[in-house]
């Protein structure tokens, strides 16, 4: 198909060249040659500023304590150019760059300058000296960073301004000597050598686009671990980054990149007690901790802590803490705790306490806590922010009193329950764990499916009781709703008898009459029934903790025992405290602790049976833990250690059943607790403490801490 176009004739096609050259030439003019007008008397700098950059349609972008905005100005400018006028106002002090429609005003930074430079080598070993000066005074620059990128290597400058930096390198090429310092523009200077064409070396890959904060080294870890030279050099150099296949390091500092550690992103790391490193995009791991300025991929294992700067790619694992100043995308596992200030896609799993900013994965631990959360947290407490906290009373037909705290959202919750049935005759007591989701009907009904799994105690802590219940919920009020439901009991009774005064809930014979098998259960579908008063979690005020105080304190225990025959235990302790930051104390505690027999316990069995544990226990524990605050005053704590019997105590073998040794008890043992530390001193809280064997106890904590430092 033939259609008809008109075809341009040659003038008019040179007009139409020329209007699109000139509306090309002013879309590319530099703001600071367009020229305005402007005729102002004695009026303020920023309303000055405001007034040129309205003329020529363009922003300007400064900080306000940068100028003195309300400084009287006045300035008459006919058709003159922006940089003229900007001259005029601003006399050269400051440092103004054009960007994307904006003029950015920062502060004139002075220039580096290196002088007296000498560079020797023998054989391979090169050595370069020299100062480092403020080029304009003249002045000698201490605690400049002197580098070569190609070498990985650097020093900071004397007291006097004096360097002297060491390589060895074969057929190094061109030598590139930077000068960095905080507030100064850096410079450089090269010194030129003949080359082989063969050489081996290559260059490395840097990295030169992203400006960090250092915010790791800002932590309380950070400022502990990292040396105040690695913290100068990191300011002096905030954006140079190098690759590099591995590190070795001792210490943070001593290490096979040197100084130039903090700059380097490795693909293998081993830090043989500690490391401070750029990143890692493979494997780390430290004999105490590992600490990374940027990103952490793929796995990184660390006996005590890791402190990563940036995101956490892959599985990191730490026997206390775990902390991510970003993202976390994959596993955080911590003997005692997981920290990230970002979001967290994955798994948390700690026994003290997990928190996140935003969490789309799962968290397992005591405490957990998240800012907003579409995932799932397991614990005793969950304390998130667009979720909810619920304290219930309820009655069901095993127990008629019990207590339960609901943390989490309508998806998913956590539940805490004790219970106790109040009975002369039908003694129980019952606490567990439970988690539960709520199907939302309306605002004010939803149902509740919930399942519960309880220690029970009917003479001893060894009935296990496993509940699956249905509760309909009415809100009556903004803060209380009514439930009721159908509850599925599972009930398991280890012992082969009933004892009087218990609740018989599996129907076996009284003492001394024994059931068939040592283990009965009963199933049966139940109900419950009772009252809830809920409200939602306000949000936390985020405070900055700095503090590396010292404590030393001393505390009293009084609790209950796991198991007859000893219901009742008392102890004192002594621990030292140290702050480390970020809210988190590491803390050393011995002590005493007595497990008297009750009285009631026979030495004897009622089938003739003697009692070799009819004596009192004595323990002294030696614990290291961490103690984490998650209020003004309020702490959670967990501790590991071992405990030291002042007994003997039985060991039985295939050999010696009817004369068994007896040797000095020696186990190890674990430790959480809760409480309030106030500022006065004062410490009260409770813990459970597993010293091994069937020896633990549930008490309440009584102390006081003395600060020793600032």
């Amino acid at each position: 198909m033939i259609t008809n176009t008109q075809i341009p004739k040659p003038g008019h096609l040179i007009i139409l060249l020329m209007l699109m050259l000139c509306f090309g030439r002013t879309q590319a003019q530099s703001i600071f040659n367009k020229r305005v007008s402007v005729s102002i008397d004695h009026a303020r700098l920023a309303n000055v500023l405001q007034a040129v950059s309205k003329k020529g349609e363009f922003n300007f972008s400064y900080n306000a304590k940068l100028l003195p905005q309300d400084s009287l100005v006045s300035i008459t400018a006919n058709n003159q150019t922006v940089s003229d006028i900007l001259t005029e106002l601003l006399h050269n002090k400051y440092e103004i760059q054009e960007y994307k429609g904006y003029l950015v005003i920062t502060i004139r930074l002075p220039y580096l300058s290196m002088i007296n430079t000498d560079i020797t080598n023998e054989g391979n070993n090169y050595s370069i000296s020299g100062l480092v000066v403020n080029e304009s005074t003249g002045e000698r620059l201490m605690n400049a960073s002197v580098y070569i990128k190609e070498q990985l290597v650097s020093v900071l400058t004397d007291e006097h301004g004096y360097f002297r930096i060491k390589f060895r390198a074969d057929n190094p090429g061109q030598i590139s000597l930077t000068a960095s310092k905080l507030a100064y523009k850096d410079t450089s200077i090269n010194f030129l050598q003949t080359v082989s064409v063969s050489s081996r070396f290559k260059p490395g890959v840097y990295d030169n686009a992203i400006t960090r904060n250092n915010q790791v080294e800002r932590t309380g870890m950070g400022r502990f671990f990292i040396s105040a030279k690695q913290r100068i050099q990191s300011l002096n150099i905030p954006d140079f980054f190098a690759k590099r296949p591995f590190q070795v390091s001792l210490t943070p500092g001593l290490s096979s990149h040197g100084m130039f550690s903090p700059q380097v992103v490795n693909k293998f790391s081993l830090n043989i007690a500690g490391g401070y490193t750029a990143g890692v995009n493979g494997f780390e791991f430290g004999g105490l901790f590992n600490i990374n300025k940027m990103d952490a991929k793929y796995v990184q294992l660390a006996t005590v802590f890791n402190l990563v700067g940036g995101k956490v790619t892959g599985i990191q694992v730490a026997g206390v803490l775990n902390r991510a100043l970003d993202t976390v995308r994959g596993i955080q596992a911590a003997g005692f705790i997981n920290k990230a200030e970002n979001t967290v896609e994955g798994l948390q799993i700690a026994s003290l306490n997990n928190s996140a900013h935003k969490l789309k994965g799962l968290q397992i631990g005591l405490v957990n806590a998240a800012d907003t959360s579409s995932g799932a947290s397991i614990g005793l407490v969950n304390i998130i922010g667009n979720g909810f906290y619920k304290v219930s009373l309820t009655a069901n037909d095993v127990t008629n009193t019990n207590v339960s705290l609901k943390t989490g959202t309508h998806n998913f919750y956590s539940t805490l329950l004790i219970g106790t049935n109040i009975s002369p005759g039908n003694k129980l007591h019952s606490f567990g764990l439970g988690i539960g989701h709520d199907f939302m009907l309306s605002n004010n009904f939803y149902v509740s499916a919930e399942a519960a799994y309880q220690f029970a105690y009917t003479g001893l802590w060894d009935d296990r009781w496993f509940q699956a219940k249905m509760l309909l919920n009415v809100q009556l009020s903004k803060h209380i709703s009514l439930m009721a439901g159908p509850v599925f009991n599972s009930y398991n009774h280890s012992g082969s008898f009933h004892l009087d005064g218990y609740k018989n809930i599996t129907r076996i014979p009284d003492y001394p009459e024994r059931a068939d098998a040592g283990h009965q259960t009963r199933n049966w579908i139940g109900w419950e029934a009772g009252l809830a008063f809920n409200s939602v979690f306000k949000p936390m005020k985020k405070t900055v903790d700095n503090s590396r105080s010292w404590y030393l304190g001393g505390a009293l225990t009084a609790g209950l025992g796991w198991d007859d025959p000893y219901t009742k235990v008392y102890g004192a302790e002594v621990f030292v405290q140290r702050d480390l930051g970020e809210h988190i104390s590491g803390i050393i505690t011995t002590g005493y602790t007595y497990f008297p027999v009750d009285k009631g316990y026979p030495p004897i069995y009622g089938d003739g049976t003697v009692n070799i544990y009819d004596q009192t226990r004595r323990m002294i524990p030696l614990k290291v833990g961490v103690r984490l605050k998650t209020g003004s005053a309020f702490y959670i704590s967990g501790d590991v250690g071992v405990a030291f019997g002042l007994f003997k105590e039985p060991v039985f073998s295939l050999f010696n059943l009817a004369y068994p040794l007896y040797k000095p008890y020696r186990a190890m043992m674990i430790s959480a607790g809760a409480g309030f530390s106030f500022q006065s001193g004062i410490e009260t809280g409770f813990k459970f403490e597993d010293y091994g064997y069937y020896y633990k106890q549930f008490a309440l904590r009584l102390g006081y801490r003395l600060k020793l430092s600032k």
